[in-house]
């Protein structure tokens, strides 16, 4: 216990020299804590009696550095300006002068500062608007912009000699023009709205139900076909709406609304119309592997193997497709008729649906599409009337997560819930 004893001692002979010297003035804590060291420790190692006053304590005292006898002859030298003109700058003595970091030279010419021209305020959209004005378009995608008629239509206007740009007649289709700065006439009659007269709002999306007996098509078959009420345009649906837009916008064309894809004359269901044409790409292509479902009403009650061989696939327009999904519909939560069968391909093609029946054997007496992508129809949307689409329904077409998560499309419920 001798070591420990002889530690405890010098602890305490070190607190008690540090109270001692607590009231001297501007004693730091180094200063009393170097002096209580020096009081309580002789020079040769040993222990001196706390509070003693031998003269070995007092000389360790005095040569101690940091002694108070040390510190009042060095106080003419520890000023700030003498600190100043000897250096130090830190914590210790002989420490570097803290400055500043020196400030780079520029190098090369002074930068032009960047001037607002208005350009910095604009849009994705707005930007590329300027540009096209700019720049200029096709004569032929102009008209089709203008509400005039298709791009293939367009060029047929012009072959013929029906389109004037600001007062001269203009046979090709590639001339640039821009729709803000030249006038452009067709059959001496000028030529305003379509899209440009949209601004801000963009395009439109409409989601239509389609009745039995309406083509997928800007123009009828034939005009015989026309004239005995057969073959009705699926289009011809939006008269109502034109009508309210030439209200709204006197003297300008409506833009030209078109399908995105088609139903064959004899199938109902979820269709969509827009004046979006790359939206309308992205949807109706099949490499977006967006998904499409169609309900198959059959004549009799399909059977297990009528369905799985509709789910093998079969050839469509020379290639093998596979259809994603088939399932009977038998005991669905709508309690409707058990002879239906559920279907989702993603190719799209010309009866495409029909013909994967056909190969099964199932004689088809309804065909009636009901979801798009993510967006499913809804069910208290009338036969041959339609609705204008939000933003985020919009969004839904697009979304094959959607699409693809049943759960996520229970859901969404109210406008998107299941129709079965």
């Amino acid at each position: 216990y001798g070591h420990a004893a002889l530690h405890l001692a010098q602890l305490a002979s070190r607190f008690t020299a540090a109270v001692a010297l607590k009231g001297a003035g501007g004693a730091s804590t180094r200063t009393r804590a170097a002096l209580a060291h020096a009081r309580c420790v002789r020079p040769e190692g040993g222990l001196a009696a706390v509070g003693s006053d031998s003269s070995s304590t007092r000389r360790t005292a005095r040569q101690w550095p940091w002694s108070p006898a040390a510190r009042d002859a060095s106080t003419s030298s520890t000023t700030p300006h003498a600190r100043a003109e000897r250096g130090g700058g830190g914590f210790l003595p002989d420490s570097e002068p803290s400055r500043p970091p020196q400030t780079q030279r520029r190098q090369g010419p002074r930068p032009v500062k960047k001037r607002f021209n208005g350009d910095v305020a604009l849009d994705p959209r707005a930007l590329r608007d300027k540009r096209r004005d700019d720049e200029g378009q096709r004569l032929s995608k102009a008209l089709a912009a203008l509400g005039v008629a298709s791009r293939r239509a367009s060029e047929e206007l012009i072959f013929a000699g029906r389109v004037q740009v600001n007062g001269v007649t203009v046979t090709m289709p590639q001339h640039a023009v821009s729709t803000s700065r030249d006038v452009i006439a067709v059959d001496g009659k000028v030529v305003q709205g379509g899209l440009e007269s949209l601004g801000d709002a963009g395009h439109l999306y409409f989601l239509l139900h389609k009745p039995k007996g309406y083509l997928c098509s800007s123009k009828p078959a034939g005009a015989g076909a026309r004239a005995r009420d057969q073959d009705r345009l699926v289009l011809d649906l939006f008269e109502d709406w034109r009508e309210g837009w030439r209200k709204k916008h006197p003297g300008k064309l409506p833009p030209r609304l078109f399908t995105v894809g088609r139903l064959d004359v004899n199938t109902t269901g979820m269709l969509l119309v827009t004046t979006d044409g790359q939206w309308c790409q992205r949807v109706a292509h099949p490499s977006s592997q967006i998904p499409k479902s169609y309900i198959v009403t059959a004549a009799t009650r399909p059977t297990k193997a009528q369905i799985k061989k509709m789910a093998e696939g079969c050839e469509v327009d020379g290639t093998h497709v596979t259809p994603l999904r088939v399932e009977s519909m038998e005991g669905a939560r709508d309690g409707g008729p058990a002879h239906r069968i559920l279907v989702d391909v993603v190719d799209g093609r010309n009866r495409e649906v029909r013909v994967l029946s056909a190969s099964a054997g199932v004689d088809v007496k309804k065909l009636k599409r009901v979801r798009v992508g993510g967006l499913r129809m809804p069910s208290e949307l009338p036969i041959g009337k339609y609705m204008t689409l939000k933003p985020h329904q919009v969004g839904y077409v697009l979304d094959r997560g959607l699409a693809m998560n049943e759960k996520a499309a229970d859901a969404t419920g109210g406008m998107m819930g299941k129709v079965y």
